[in-house]
């Protein structure tokens, strides 16, 4: 009993120094983001750079399921299908746009390609097509991630809040996975920091 009591207050600490190099995590991402029109289409092109390995991006982008634990205005995101390398995902969610929240869902056909790109094609309630592409790049400070869409509307009148919506939607995502990526990437080093530190430790 006293072996065990020795060791909790060690293990508090260890949980405290993981929670707060998690918490350190939160500050914003430096993301970039272009949006542009081509015809009838909007062209969003979006990268950040990350603390963060390869192999945390590409765990977190292909967890479908837990999107909706991290992305704001996500209400579910669910693997319907799955064969090979290809992937069927449906995703609801509501994007604000001025005063408004407006919800649109979209079906995704997913190609993943790892170690390092994801491809889809998705349509929605507001989508005619939604052409995506996230790729993972190693970097000397961590990973670079990119992503290139091209959203076509499924009716041409959508030029006012519901474009606006959707295209924040699309850009919150993309913010969202990126802080997901460094605060998972921060929370496996500092819990293996811990680990290690306490496994150095002398007994008493």
């Amino acid at each position: 009993m006293a072996h065990r009591m020795f060791h909790r207050p060690r293990a508090r600490a260890a949980a405290v120094l993981v929670l707060l190099a998690v918490a350190s995590s939160a500050a914003a991402v430096d993301v970039d983001v272009s949006v542009r029109r081509t015809g009838e289409a909007l062209v969003i092109d979006a990268s950040a750079r990350l603390d963060a390995d390869s192999a945390t991006a590409w765990r977190v982008l292909t967890d479908y399921e837990r999107y909706a634990d991290f992305v704001p205005g996500m209400r579910s995101s669910h693997v319907v299908g799955r064969q090979g390398s290809s992937v069927t995902v449906v995703q609801s969610a509501e994007a604000p746009a001025w005063l408004m929240r407006v919800p649109f869902d979209v079906v995704y056909t997913i190609t993943e390609l790892p170690p390092d790109r994801i491809e889809s094609n998705g349509r929605g309630s507001m989508l005619a097509a939604l052409e995506s592409r996230y790729r993972i790049t190693p970097s000397e400070s961590g990973v670079r991630l990119d992503y290139a869409g091209r959203l076509t509307p499924r009716s041409a009148l959508l030029g006012g809040i519901e474009e606006l919506a959707v295209r924040q939607g699309i850009v919150r995502e993309f913010e969202a996975l990126a802080r997901e990526i460094e605060r998972v990437h921060v929370a496996n080093v500092a819990g293996e920091n811990t680990a290690q530190s306490m496994s150095e430790s002398p007994p008493r």
